[in-house]
């Protein structure tokens, strides 16, 4: 007979053995530790390590960066409150079933919330704060919230920001037909011609978050593919008028079943409707996106897209104040949105990205371009 038999009296045995059942069954109690409950999960298969290890891990030299203090308290679950508040907002407008987009582009290094600024003794800090925030948002009554897990195609394995696939409903990229040789270049032929066939090899093939790898990574752990961003880039180191892009894309993303959101900002006519067939999984998103721009958008594809990229402020924490603004145009517009948030706010020295340009900071308008329309509208 065990010690705890002896000296227990019968009942505090039973409530032992039901603490214990339900520890081992995942189940939070109130007494228990969120910072510990929420980081049981079963372990990941074979194939999802191989692809979470491809690229530099956090013991590459120059690896991290300067450490963020808000993203260690976001890990914590110090500001769950903030998202829970969020939440319960997002019901309130009747936006209960949107996709958030969860601090997209983690394992670059240019967004506070960057896995490269967790602190080199707690280098999973953006997969706890991440656990942390989606069980909060989940808790909120009226909610149907699902969660897409967005990182960028470049040489930063995932391993420190995958959160298991219990915290995520969609794994996406950002795919933008811009630089991708040294130094800010993009690629060339022979003769000084823009390679669209080089760098379209290129989107393909790097690891992790290429277009090949998101096709793997969705197929091991069974999530479907969301591209938050991608479009055309008129940079001097983008790939111009490249209807190939389009075309491929288009194609690629009709092959995967991949929900995609052309980076509409500027770049289209806004409209006060949208009519003609639904475009499935087709939309359009920036930074300071409007219904107008989205409608515009899809009647340049030839109908009505299905989704709306939105993005709530990356340099302020969550109010009604600073977000109703943003939510209210969407409350009625007939789209299913796709809603960027920051995991914790960008400092003043962080400015958040609003979309490729011409140069001249001047806005390229696509219906200049009639073959990268056409392709558009034959892949829609």
């Amino acid at each position: 007979m065990s010690p705890v038999k002896k000296i227990l009296p019968r009942s505090f045995r039973i409530l032992i053995g039901l603490l214990v059942f339900a520890s081992a069954l995942g189940i939070t109690t109130a007494c228990s530790s969120p910072s510990k409950t929420v980081n049981k999960l079963p372990a990941a298969s074979p194939q999802i390590k191989t692809l979470l290890s491809v690229g530099d891990g956090y013991t590459a030299d120059g690896y991290f960066k300067a450490t963020s203090s808000t993203l260690v308290a976001a890990a914590a679950g110090e500001y769950n409150s903030k998202f829970y508040d969020l939440g319960k907002l997002l019901v309130k407008d009747g936006l209960g079933n949107t996709i958030i987009d969860l601090g997209r582009e983690m394992n670059g290094t240019w967004y506070e919330w960057s896995v490269h600024r967790a602190p080199p003794s707690e280098p999973d800090a953006y997969i706890r704060a991440w656990r942390h925030i989606v069980t909060t948002m989940r808790s909120v009554p009226g909610q149907h919230f699902k969660f897409v897990w967005t990182l960028y195609p470049t040489g930063t394995s995932a391993a420190e920001c995958w959160p298991g696939s219990a915290y995520v409903d969609y794994i996406g990229t950002d795919i933008f037909d811009w630089y991708g040789g040294p130094d800010r270049t993009y690629p060339h032929t022979a003769s000084g011609a823009l390679d669209h066939e080089e760098k379209w090899q290129q989107i393909l093939t790097t690891e992790p978050g290429g277009l090949n790898w998101t096709a793997a990574f969705s197929r091991a752990t069974g999530k479907p593919i969301i591209i938050p961003e991608w479009g055309l880039d008129f940079h001097t180191f983008g790939g111009q008028d490249d209807p190939m892009f389009i075309t491929n894309m288009m194609a690629w993303m009709k092959a995967h079943h991949a929900i995609g959101l052309y980076w509409a900002g500027g770049h289209v006519s806004p409209a006060a409707t949208a009519s003609g067939r639904l475009l499935v999984n087709q939309g359009a998103s920036s930074q300071n996106n409007t219904p107008g721009t989205v409608n515009g958008m899809g009647n340049l594809m030839g109908g009505r897209l299905q989704y709306a990229g939105v993005y709530l402020p990356d340099g302020r924490w969550f109010s009604e104040s600073v977000d109703q603004p943003v939510l209210a145009p969407w409350e009625h517009a007939g789209y299913r949105l796709i809603l960027s948030v920051p995991l914790v706010p960008n400092p003043p020295t962080i400015k958040s990205y609003s979309g490729p340009p011409e140069p001249g900071n001047r806005s390229y308008q696509l219906v200049d371009y009639p073959d990268s329309v056409a392709a558009l509208r034959q892949g829609a």
